[in-house]
């Protein structure tokens, strides 16, 4: 099993938006490169969309997290301008664990289903539970397994 190491700081800040926009999924993205490391949490328009269209966007923010996509173009307008490198994607489960499921690996091959949107970054699951921090994982891109596989998260 590979590791993935993000900043304690980084960390904390992720669990802390999980805790805050809990009963809801929370999203974002770490940026950066040997040297810098930040987060950029990115609204979760999830709960809007469901209101407008509950048949194409059947599930609400509780389940599910659709990254508002202004935000989104911004992060990504962002790294290139500062030559980052978009190290993470990471969104929160309210009262679930902390896996990656068959939606969030959709989401992560939205172009390819067999390939992922950015296959040198990692993706960080949460599992918020009752509004406080249960446990997180982190899952990598696997070339040859052609699939996301459970990769050890450390902090420094």
């Amino acid at each position: 099993m590979n590791s993935v190491t993000i900043r304690k700081a980084t960390f904390d800040q992720i669990a802390a938006q999980a805790e805050r926009e809990f009963p809801f999924e929370c999203c974002g993205f770490i940026i950066g490169d040997d040297a810098v490391e930040e987060v950029r949490p990115i609204t979760n328009i999830q709960n809007r969309k469901h209101a407008e269209d509950p048949l194409a966007f059947a599930r609400d923010a509780r389940t599910a997290f659709l990254m508002e996509p202004r935000e989104h173009l911004a992060v990504l307008k962002e790294i290139d301008r500062r030559r980052l490198r978009l190290r993470a994607v990471y969104h929160s489960h309210p009262d679930h664990d902390a896996y990656f499921s068959a939606t969030d690996r959709a989401q992560a091959c939205s172009f390819d289903p067999d390939e992922p949107d950015y296959p040198d970054t990692v993706y960080i699951v949460v599992s918020v539970r009752a509004a406080r921090f249960a446990r997180a994982a982190a899952y990598r891109w696997d070339a040859a397994g052609k699939d996301f596989a459970e990769a050890k998260l450390e902090l420094v």
